[in-house]
């Protein structure tokens, strides 16, 4: 099959993704939670994370044998190549540490991914339906961990997400050079449309890549910080009153 352009940004088939990967998500975070009995949240989420590995173990051969973009397009070291991982061990392990991480990466880098797709190749393709699932899966994790297990950031997790992407930038940069890669955008822009479009050439577009990076994972944090206050206010509002 061959590769088609990039559908329309908000198209109607963009917008009906949406609302499937939205719906997914829904049945995934609500059915166990809704009907433990049936469906406890330990399995589902155990199961969830082998079906996540599955799918991506498929994606990443469909690109090597089918597509043969060759060992250095299919490495995971892209944020959410990267993340899809991260999220599977997190079902497997209710780890919040690395909630703490994908909470940021999750809703920053995979729900960018979903809104502004860089996607070779129009639906049904199955490199279509994998792109979406597998970015949508990241998310639908993290909300899992924040619904079944209570877990959700603080502004501890924000400096340390911060500081954990500059060192994985880091680590990434020299296997870019090492392996004329592209890994993390370091060294050219993606083909598709998105936000580093706004950001100037390269090198330039990097440095506003970093300053975007900490506004969106301070946005991201911005509901919890602001029911973080509000909670303190009301506090010190009873203990003034009494």
């Amino acid at each position: 099959m061959e590769p088609v352009p990039p559908f329309p940004i908000f198209g109607g088939l963009h917008l009906a993704t949406l609302a499937a990967m939205a719906l997914l998500g829904l049945a995934t975070v609500a059915v166990p939670r809704c009907w433990p009995n049936r469906f406890p949240p330990r399995k589902v989420a155990v199961a969830f994370a082998v079906y996540m590995l599955a799918q991506e173990c498929l994606d990443r051969g469909w690109h090597y044998f089918v597509e043969q973009d060759g060992i250095l397009s299919v490495l995971p070291l892209h944020l959410c190549g990267m993340s899809v991982f991260l999220t599977a061990l997190l079902l497997l392990t209710r780890s919040y540490a690395i909630f703490e991480v994908l909470y940021f990466w999750g809703l920053a880098g995979a729900g960018m991914a979903i809104l502004t797709p860089d996607v070779k190749f129009g639906c049904p393709h199955l490199l279509f339906i994998t792109f979406f699932v597998s970015h949508a899966q990241i998310i639908i994790g993290v909300a899992y961990a924040a619904v079944h297990w209570g877990y959700r950031p603080t502004i501890r997790s924000l400096v340390k997400v911060i500081l954990l992407t500059n060192l994985y930038m880091l680590v990434v940069a020299p296997v870019d050079w090492a392996l004329q890669a592209n890994y993390l955008f370091l060294c050219e822009k993606p083909a598709g449309i998105s936000l580093l479009d706004a950001l100037g050439p390269w090198p330039w577009y990097i440095l506003g890549m970093e300053a975007a990076g900490i506004v969106i994972f301070g946005l991201c944090y911005l509901p919890w910080g602001v029911a973080d206050a509000l909670r303190s206010h009301r506090t010190s509002s009873l203990q003034a009153a009494d």
